[in-house]
């Protein structure tokens, strides 16, 4: 009996090394991600004075507002309506900006994920990884979670020299 697809004999076959990763353990783990929530709360944390230093010029305005008499009032209510407009706009460029720090900080750190685990499956051999999520049953001798989170942190250092 000749095989139909000789390429495809028993013998011929790889057997597969299958391994299975944390996504979420190394996204966590990962130093690069500290830094990026540091800095994301940084720019937060500014963000939120600034916008105290306006909301309090706002219920300062309208202190100053409740003391004057009708004509001053009115002639101020512009500057106060202006000032409301502001604040709301500063909080919508606020809000979109943070959204676009964290967006791009996620993509850097998940490429830089995905590129580890390539890479650290081609250096091993493995013909397969699995996120740990999509696995139902696996020994836990196949997650090398471990293993790709110190190559990640090695690389971040290494790119920090």
């Amino acid at each position: 009996v000749f095989p139909v697809f000789p390429a495809l004999a028993a013998d011929s076959v790889p057997v597969p090394k299958i391994g299975v990763v944390n996504l979420e353990k190394l996204f966590e783990q990962y130093e690069r991600t500290r830094g990026f929530k540091a800095k994301i709360q940084e720019l937060s944390r500014t963000k939120q004075e600034e916008r105290e230093r306006i909301v309090s010029e706002i219920k300062e305005m309208r202190e100053e507002m409740v003391l004057l008499n009708e004509e001053g009032r009115r002639q101020r209510q512009g500057a106060y309506e202006e000032k409301m407009k502001h604040l709301a706009a500063f909080d919508r460029q606020a809000k979109e900006s943070l959204r676009r720090e964290e967006e791009g900080a996620l993509k850097v750190i998940q490429d830089e994920i995905e590129q580890t685990v390539t890479s650290f499956a081609k250096d091993h051999g493995f013909t397969l990884i699995l996120v740990d999520r999509a696995v139902l049953y696996g020994v836990e001798a196949m997650d090398v979670t471990k293993e790709v989170l110190a190559l990640l942190n090695e690389r971040h250092q290494e790119g920090k020299r």
